[in-house]
């Protein structure tokens, strides 16, 4: 809502864009809330001279990505064309939050059963990255004055396969994991019926989402944000310490 973004920025010099609609079974309300949201957000800082935005974006805005990463890239398209000083950071799979969502559920799920299920061949890349990382690099692009007009991609330091991803959690938490492989048609029409039923456990745009080839930096480390990723093992330290 363009009036109440108005109040929320007067007097702010700087706009630091959390917000996003991540599950939704509609496609338009993707781009009702990320891409149309974002340009009264920026119309708002326009109107009170908000002097710079830092725009979370995605590591999944990809153009195959489905609604919600199309409704990203739109946003990103805003903030870029705007008249303010920008900076774009595209964090990939965030763990560590405790969530039940990603990797954290993905974390859950091998703790906990001796089968994962894992959709279509599970060859698709992740790029893990620990929330203590992310958040200090948002804090570094906040302070950081003289970083802008730039997308950053928040990359752990390793692109790992689905199912690899299994086996190096697995053997962090010395369980063994069996792979239960679900047909990509199958769970489609499964969604389907569910989202049909006012169930929205899942929704269509997440299978794309998944799959799409995101891109990650061949070296990570981005010395103007102070960003050094660790490695899985050493952030699931962080959470789940092991004795002795």
């Amino acid at each position: 809502d363009l009036d109440s973004l108005v109040a929320a920025t007067d007097g702010i010099d700087t706009v630091l864009h959390l917000a996003a609609l991540t599950h939704s079974p509609r496609e338009t309300d993707y781009f009702a809330v990320n891409a149309e949201g974002t340009r009264n957000l920026l119309e708002a800082c326009r109107h009170n001279k908000v002097q710079r935005f830092i725009f979370m974006s995605s590591g999944a805005a990809h153009p195959d990505g489905g609604a919600y990463s199309a409704s990203k890239l739109a946003a990103e398209q805003a903030v870029q064309q705007s008249e303010l000083s920008w900076l774009i950071l595209r964090p990939r799979e965030v763990y560590g939050t405790g969530g039940k969502e990603g990797i954290n559920q993905l974390i859950s799920w091998v703790r906990k059963f001796p089968v994962v299920p894992v959709i279509g061949n599970g060859r698709y890349l992740l790029s893990p990255v620990f929330i203590d990382d992310v958040v200090s690099a948002t804090v570094e692009a906040v302070f950081g004055t003289d970083v802008e007009g730039q997308t950053y991609v928040l990359a752990g330091p390793d692109d790992l396969a689905f199912t690899a991803l299994i086996d190096r959690l697995a053997d962090y938490f010395g369980v063994s994991v069996g792979k239960f492989f679900v047909p990509i048609p199958l769970l489609r029409g499964m969604i389907f019926l569910l989202n049909g039923l006012n169930i929205q456990t899942l929704v269509r745009d997440q299978i794309p989402r998944l799959l799409c080839d995101k891109s990650s930096p061949e070296n990570p480390e981005i010395p103007l944000l102070n960003f050094r990723p660790r490695k899985l093992e050493d952030g699931l330290r962080e959470c789940f310490p092991r004795e002795g």
